[in-house]
């Protein structure tokens, strides 16, 4: 069923279903109720697995709430070589939520992204060292940012868990890794970080939210100098300006990028994708017993792990 098909009111009948139903679960992982997930998990998840990557192949691999879109843009950008806005949604190349078989036909190159745990992207794009673009941000930012990303999507909340209710219910269920969409961010980056470590995975270019906010057009010619593409000063400094947060959202909103959908399946009929774009708003919401707990739980989570994240700028 294509819900962006329905009439409003037979639209608002089907998301509310959606937002009901408990996530579907796969190794161990919570995970978005994504149509192809929710018709076939394991099938959907093997075949991912097993996907038939190409060298050409560029994936972007984040946490929900890490600058994905805003990444994605960037990335696009570079390997167009101007500034231009690609139409389009990411969903279309989002192997947990997008048609495999349409993927694998996409010619190359084709840049692909996901939200999925390392254990579950794809073995033959790990095992010959093909391009992956990691992305993090720092977890209490992302805890925020997430939070008002689930209560909009029908696709990552569930009204039969209340689930993600108040803050204060939503950020002792995130210690608690019970909700663990994707895995939970703590797992999420620690196996991430295992996996370089060890060498189990290279090619790996990583960089961090707040890097790309601080100094844009440096961390865009890191991007480009990984992708092998030769920009001028003049155009990495364009895509930064394009690519500054209350661009994309005005141009995701003024559909310069294509018709924006999401606010048709939004709780609140608003893009969740975009909200703030800062760094540092978590003080806004972390209560001091709050904060001290979440301490308490990175401390014990990234224990020998060498992650430094910035908290604010």
């Amino acid at each position: 069923m294509d819900i962006l098909s329905l009439s409003p009111e037979e639209r608002e009948k089907a998301l509310d279903a959606v937002r009901k139903v408990k996530f579907p679960i796969y190794d161990g992982c919570m995970l978005p109720k994504f149509p192809p997930i929710m018709a076939n998990t394991e099938k959907h998840m093997q075949s991912i697995r097993n996907f038939d990557s190409r060298e050409s192949d560029i994936l972007l691999c984040t946490f929900p709430k890490c600058g994905t879109h805003w990444v994605h843009e960037i990335v696009s950008m570079i390997l167009q070589g101007d500034a231009r806005y690609t139409k389009g949604h990411k969903l279309n190349f989002m192997m947990e939520a997008c048609n495999l078989e349409e993927l694998a036909n996409a010619p190359s190159p084709r840049f692909i992204n996901t939200h999925l745990a390392f254990r579950h992207i794809p073995k033959k794009h790990v095992d010959n060292g093909y391009k992956i673009i990691l992305v993090s941000r720092n977890p209490k930012d992302v805890m925020v940012s997430f939070y008002n990303h689930i209560d909009r999507d029908p696709l990552t909340s569930c009204g039969e868990d209340n689930f993600p209710g108040t803050w204060s219910d939503y950020i002792q269920d995130m210690c608690e890794n019970r909700h663990n969409i994707y895995g939970g961010y703590f797992n999420y980056l620690s196996e991430w970080e295992e996996a370089k470590k060890t060498k189990v995975v290279t090619n790996v270019h990583s960089a961090f939210y707040e890097d790309l906010k601080k100094n844009p057009v440096a961390e865009i010619a890191r991007l480009a100098a990984f992708l092998n593409k030769e920009l001028s000063s003049q155009v990495m400094e364009d895509i930064a300006n394009k690519c500054s947060f209350k661009n994309l959202v005005d141009a995701t909103k003024s559909g310069q990028k294509g018709e924006d959908v999401l606010p048709l399946v939004s709780r609140d009929k608003t893009n969740f994708v975009f909200r703030k774009g800062t760094t540092g708003d978590w003080k806004n919401w972390f209560t001091v017993a709050q904060n001290e707990m979440f301490d308490q739980v990175l401390e014990r989570e990234f224990k020998g792990i060498d992650l430094k994240f910035t908290y604010e700028l």
